[in-house]
């Protein structure tokens, strides 16, 4: 039971997430902590890891914001 305010956020940051996630996909980079990109074929499982992260925690700010 979240105020709108609250729900709004958590909205606006999933999304942000979310939109980091599907731009990595489609990139073939990610951007991380520090400012710098991690591209696909320099470092796969550090990519993937933080796509995933992205996705993950876009989709459940998402979820939050609409079903809690």
């Amino acid at each position: 039971m979240c105020n709108p305010g609250i729900r709004i956020l958590l909205f606006v940051a999933g999304c942000a997430l979310l939109w980091f996630g599907f731009s990595g996909l489609s990139s073939g980079q990610v951007y991380v902590k520090g400012g710098r990109f991690i591209y696909r074929d320099e470092s796969p499982i550090n990519y993937w890891l933080n796509v995933g992260i992205y996705l993950i925690a876009g989709t459940s700010g998402v979820g939050c914001s609409l079903f809690v």
